[in-house]
């Protein structure tokens, strides 16, 4: 199905200066705020649906590790509705800033931070996990990528606190500039849609990267780090 693009390119005029993300944008977001200023409309929209997967207790561990904010925000939601408590002696890390801002609102403290590129995030987790036990709290299509690159240096566990899938039937006006926050975003975009041609595609990430060349498409700007900031830079590189 997502093969053929170099085929299936089409003339089909799109609108110039305009941004799909496939995120939902509060109207302080950097990347909106940023780019509206240089002129351009932004089109913010998921194209996922994200919902609940309960658990009635967790698993033991040293470590709780979270892959996003959708992670900290599930699983803290069942916890609170289960009245699920958390031994005090767990520490707490996230892949990146993002998820790390969203887990310091539900604890005292965030023990470890990633980066947000994969590998370097599971080299320095590393060395403060090693051996032990942790938990990876995370959505029924995960990529697992970090406990992965770490199991044989750590006891990993993990628990599906939550499920996203497409979304159907969602309307997104023809934009000059393809912003991919995940790779299930990218599949569900382009299910039923064609690339236009000189359309400019951007990823958040090596792994969202890495589904873009799946699907047969070659031409495209990858972020040097998986943020809004990033992304806003690499968009303003190509003007």
């Amino acid at each position: 199905r997502y093969s053929s693009f170099k085929e299936s390119r089409t003339t089909t005029a799109y609108q110039m200066k305009t941004i799909f993300i496939s995120r939902k944008l509060l109207s302080t977001s950097v990347f909106r705020t940023t780019l509206e200023a240089k002129g351009f409309t932004i089109h913010g929209k998921s194209l996922l649906n994200f919902s609940a997967i309960e658990f009635n207790k967790i698993p033991s561990s040293n470590w709780i590790f979270f892959y996003s904010k959708n992670g900290v925000k599930f699983f803290f939601n069942q916890l609170k509705k289960k009245n699920i408590s958390v031994p005090t002696t767990v520490q707490w890390a996230t892949i990146g800033k993002k998820t790390g801002k969203a887990l310091q609102q539900k604890v005292d403290k965030v023990n470890f931070t990633g980066g947000g590129n994969t590998l370097e995030t599971a080299m320095d987790f590393l060395k403060v996990a090693k051996n032990r036990t942790v938990l990876f709290p995370q959505a029924f299509h995960s990529r697992k990528t970090i406990q992965r690159l770490l199991e044989n240096n750590i006891i990993a566990k993990e628990l599906i606190v939550y499920k996203n899938e497409p979304k159907k039937n969602v309307r997104i006006p023809n934009c000059e500039y393809l912003v991919f926050t995940s790779p299930m975003n990218v599949k569900a975009y382009f299910k039923d849609r064609s690339l236009f041609d000189n359309q400019k595609i951007f990823a958040i990430g090596r792994t969202t990267e890495k589904t873009l060349v799946s699907i047969g498409i070659e031409d495209y700007n990858v972020a040097e780090e998986p943020s809004e900031e990033a992304l806003v830079k690499a968009i303003l590189k190509t003007i």
